[in-house]
């Protein structure tokens, strides 16, 4: 088990020479802020959740802006096989989610290096830890450039065949107070998601976005066509996986704030994307006061999208050609990018 979460997280921040900030801790090489100028706003805008004191992070379970793994989403019955072996995954719930319930977003990274506008931190998990085979270290390096973007750099090796899947699990409200994120407008660059069943758990089908209320590929309000789909009905709204492009050259994701003045643009090289928008940010033992007005945080307050392999790939040999294993001769290399423009 890793050590308190609680106890003394030490505390970074980076910066670019326009204003834009980033602060990280290093439980769960967590994101704490993320502040970016707007034109005509005296002060730079947060575009984050969070709690007021980073030593609270502990008292919220939503894995607010923390780093995931070993593998990020679910898989399916705690459990996956390679070559011929069965791995039991260390969870309390159905499925295992985000790695399971002392996952890296609970871990004391170590930082090795900082600069001005970067910062890099290791992690290493022992063989069996969480149940997962293969002693892997993991680097993560957050660097702000000056074209206001926060650039996030996945690298893990393993010394044994391990499914592997790292990212970040920021919630994001552009407006830069405790508001809904209904009314964010949302444009994604995705043909096809993943419905799943009541466990969210992809079914194996691939359906089309085309006159559904899954499809952004012309921008709109998240909130125009919420609930109005029987998958969003278990999961009380969009908690989905996206199939994407996976160009770092091109963004798959933009989100504007309600007033329009701030635009962010999502890159990454991953094959999918989780939407998820926030409906399980207040339950009944989940209650955040915001750290900005002390209100406790209600559901759709924020919006996560979340880079990704397909969720319990391990279990869905379709798709092998697109979710790879981590092995020795082949680590985990990933990138994304969140990249703000006052518009």
């Amino acid at each position: 088990m890793a050590d308190t979460y609680s106890s003394n997280p030490q505390i970074e921040t980076i910066q670019n020479q326009y204003g834009m900030s980033v602060t990280i801790m290093d439980w769960g090489a967590t994101i704490i802020s993320i502040k970016v100028p707007v034109n005509g706003e005296k002060e730079p805008r947060e575009v984050l959740l969070g709690v007021k004191k980073p030593a609270d992070w502990y008292k919220q379970s939503c894995y607010f802006n923390a780093t995931i793994g070993r593998f990020a989403n679910r898989i399916a019955n705690n459990e996956f096989s390679i070559n011929g072996k069965t791995y039991k995954l260390n969870s309390v719930a159905q499925h295992c989610l985000h790695g399971g319930v002392d996952g890296f977003d609970k871990r004391r990274f170590t930082l090795v290096s900082k600069s001005y506008n970067s910062l890099t931190y290791t992690l290493h998990s022992d063989d069996g830890d969480m149940g997962f085979p293969g002693n892997y270290d993991l680097t993560v390096i957050y660097t702000v450039s000056d074209d206001n973007a926060l650039n996030v750099q996945y690298q893990g090796k393993c010394d044994a065949p391990c499914w592997s899947c790292i990212t970040n699990h920021a919630y994001f409200n552009l407006n830069g107070y405790h508001s809904t994120a209904l009314n964010h407008t949302l444009w994604l660059d995705s043909k096809a998601f993943l419905p799943c069943d009541s466990g969210s758990i992809p079914t194996g089908e691939v359906r089309d976005v085309a006159n559904t209320a899954f499809d952004f590929n012309t921008p709109k309000t998240i909130g125009q066509d919420f609930l109005k789909d029987e998958q969003m009905k278990t999961c009380l709204g969009y908690d989905h996986p996206y199939l994407i492009e996976g160009n770092p050259e091109k963004p798959f994701a933009c989100v504007e704030s309600d007033d329009h003045k701030l635009k962010m643009s999502v890159y990454t090289d991953y094959p999918a994307v989780q939407f998820y928008s926030g409906n399980y940010i207040n339950t009944p033992d989940n209650k955040i006061p915001a750290r900005d007005d002390g209100k406790i945080y209600e559901n759709q307050t924020a919006l996560c999208l979340e880079p990704e392999f397909y969720p319990d790939c391990p279990h869905q040999p379709q798709f092998a050609d697109i979710n790879t294993m981590v092995t020795p001769e082949e680590p985990l290399d990933k990138f994304i990018c969140y990249k703000f423009e006052s518009i």
